[in-house]
């Protein structure tokens, strides 16, 4: 089966941050939050919140 999934090797790192303790705090847009450190999903790149406002 063809893989139908769009960025590959974004999901692939936020799989990893997830494997080392980061959480999924939102999803529309998707948001990850480890201690203070959060970072938002937009456009297909992952940024940093202090930057995303």
């Amino acid at each position: 089966m063809k893989e139908q999934r769009k960025l590959p090797a974004l999901r692939a790192y936020i799989d990893q941050l997830l494997g080392n303790g980061w959480i999924i705090a939102g999803r529309s847009p998707l948001a990850l939050r480890k201690g203070r450190k959060s970072w938002v999903v937009m456009h297909g790149m992952l940024i940093s919140e202090d930057l995303a406002a």
